[in-house]
């Protein structure tokens, strides 16, 4: 019977996967630190499974190794298994915001990240996303209000609605309401260039 990857154990899951994916790019820690905007001594403690990053450092430091966030959070496996169970999946706590996030989606090889997200009440993120993965982000709410922010642009989204964007612009999920919002993020890969707004 498979056992879930315990919420701190992940801290050691995305120190392995940045320093893998970070040697198979032959970056050192200056060089990522550089490509990221992340300070060398955060990188350095990531790895090492010192530091509990927040989401925006993650998602630079993803951005920076060609990956999605939800990529720093996956074991590589020889043979994916089709099926994820949610009893055995772990659930990471932002340590900033509070808010949680779960891989839904199996890993595969399409590239495909399922995200399940609930963001606490009066909480905000905010993401530069100075580096661009070439992926188009869905958001679909589920329950609760949403309010996101991007390329001035501000869009409240209710239970059921769905909002496409591109990762080139800086991008803010905010929850204004005084209950959790609870929501799925998509990201389909895009190589065609033709990316929507």
């Amino acid at each position: 019977m498979e056992t879930a990857t315990a919420p701190d154990d992940l801290d050691q899951v995305v120190a392995q996967r940045v320093r893998e994916l970070r040697a198979a790019k032959g970056l050192t820690l200056d060089q990522l630190a550089a490509l990221s905007g992340v300070s060398r001594a955060m990188i350095s403690r990531i790895e090492r499974a010192e530091a509990s990053a927040t989401a925006v450092l993650l998602v630079k430091l993803g951005a920076a190794l060609g990956v999605t966030l939800g990529t720093l959070f996956e074991k590589p496996q020889p043979k994916p298994d089709p099926v994820r169970r949610a009893a055995t999946t772990a659930v990471r706590t932002d340590p900033e915001t509070g808010y949680t996030r779960r891989n839904v989606a199996p890993p595969n090889a399409s590239g495909t990240d399922i995200v399940e997200v609930m963001l606490p009440a009066g909480k905000r993120v905010a993401y530069d996303n100075i580096v661009v993965i070439p992926v188009e982000q869905f958001v679909w709410v589920l329950e609760g209000t949403l309010t996101l922010s991007y390329d001035g642009l501000v869009s409240d989204l209710g239970p059921g609605d769905c909002r496409v964007m591109r990762l080139d612009y800086p991008l803010v999920f905010e929850n204004r309401t005084d209950q959790p919002a609870r929501y799925c993020v998509v990201l389909v890969p895009n190589t065609s260039g033709g990316l929507r707004r």
